[in-house]
């Protein structure tokens, strides 16, 4: 492919707004956009993080512009002073703002309200760079913006609510790209996840897939200890493409072996209920110093109440005892963090919800309460079925406390996936 060919592939993305330079919310746009963006045979080139200043917006739409044929932004093109996005843009093409009235029918019809009711602010938004192509947020009130350049190049602007910029870029951008941007290769993603084995051990094993230049291009990546293998192959044509995906994706397969959970876009969680669901089990947990972690995760995956009966917060030694059974003796000869507390804990909430599985976590997330036989990131977990308890000990050394409980509760989910298998 010739630089020419190349450089209109290639993608910047900006991301507007003073919140996400001061850490108040964690950008998901750009990682998403990136994502939706490579199937279509589209590379970004470079991404940038910039605040609410007019000038550092038009230096940033600037330099995306010099480095790409297209550039997608999110964020500030909402009604208030610091909204500035549509006027930086202005200035880095050179063209005036224009007032769009059909901006202002479709705020309209959207709050269904007439034109009249709506404020100044409100008007502040229809003002887009003169021969900007609308497009309709169906998904909220500022509208996306699509400017074409003198030279070629193309510019989409779209709030930075996530809901409302999936919906744009999925509606409106993609479908757009797909036209003038006609892929020539076919590319075909796939992600295979593993849980509990380290990255390192992985990357061994598929070292002879991971060279520079292999068809499928392969990568990995770790999170919350779940490991992810990417693979990205390509060919002319979709069927092409997976025919050379097929004999890799069974390699990768082997090497996640005993972590292995799913493929896609499954979770752990979603994996572990779709587990119980096979069987049509169901499970119950005690929860100490996860809180609650462990349920929620659970929960958020819907249908969820299929598999997951209940649960129960117990902080307290008294909690332990009252809701789960714990006898006091257990308490006293062995802590609250300690198999044996683990165990009846399982034990006791699996008879209390009549669950197939009852699974306990108990530890020290810190930062303090730990001793030099019981340090902090120290947990026990106990898992009861009809054949009995087990109990497992893990020891996150080094995290703060929510990555103690963040890990815990997911080794806990794990615990259960394998106990269905």
């Amino acid at each position: 492919m010739s630089t020419e060919q190349l450089s209109r592939t290639h993608v910047s993305l900006l991301s507007i707004g003073d919140e996400l330079l001061l850490g108040e919310i964690t950008d998901t746009n750009m990682p998403w956009i990136s994502r939706t963006l490579l199937p279509l045979g589209l590379t970004v080139c470079g991404s940038e993080t910039v605040g609410d200043e007019i000038s550092d917006i038009v230096a940033a739409f600037q330099r995306a512009l010099a480095r790409s044929a297209i550039v997608i932004a999110t964020g500030g093109l909402g009604p208030t002073d610091d909204d500035l996005t549509n006027e930086a843009v202005a200035r880095a093409v050179g063209v005036e703002l224009e007032f769009y009235e059909e901006v202002m029918e479709q705020m309209a019809t959207r709050l269904k309200r007439p034109i009249s009711s709506l404020s100044g602010s409100n008007r502040k938004q229809a003002n887009l760079p003169k021969g900007a192509r609308v497009m309709k947020n169906d998904w909220g009130t500022a509208p996306g913006v699509h400017f074409s350049t003198n030279d070629g190049k193309h510019i989409f602007l779209m709030p930075g609510v996530p809901r409302e910029m999936k919906g744009l870029l999925q509606e409106r951008i993609v479908p757009w790209l797909k036209e003038h941007y006609p892929a020539r290769q076919s590319i075909v993603v796939h992600s295979l996840h593993a849980f509990g084995v380290g990255e390192s051990l992985i990357g061994e094993r598929i070292k002879p897939l991971m060279q520079t230049g292999q068809n499928p291009n392969v990568g990995t990546r770790v999170n919350n200890m779940t490991v992810t293998v990417r693979l990205v192959a390509t060919g002319e044509s979709e069927a092409q493409a997976r025919a050379v995906l097929t004999p890799v994706i069974a390699q990768v397969r082997d090497a996640l072996r005993e972590g292995y959970f799913g493929e896609g876009d499954i979770t752990l969680a979603s994996a572990t209920l779709a587990a119980l669901n096979a069987k049509n089990w169901t499970v119950a947990c005690a929860e100490s110093c996860t809180a609650g972690l462990l349920t929620s995760t659970l929960a958020e995956i819907p249908g969820a109440s299929a598999a997951l009966l209940e649960s129960v917060v117990v902080y307290s030694n008294e909690a332990k005892t009252k809701l789960c059974g714990v006898k006091p003796e257990t308490l006293k000869a062995h802590g609250a963090v300690s198999a044996e507390t683990a165990a009846e804990l399982a034990v006791g909430i699996r008879e209390r919800s009549g669950a197939t599985i009852g699974v306990s976590v108990t530890g020290i997330a810190g930062p303090d309460g730990g001793t030099p036989t019981k340090p902090v990131g120290l947990v026990f977990y106990g898992v009861a079925t009809e054949r009995g308890v087990k109990t497992f000990e893990r020891m996150f050394a080094g995290m703060d406390r929510n990555g103690v409980r963040e890990r815990a509760s997911s080794v806990a989910i794990d615990l259960i996936r394998r106990e269905c298998q």
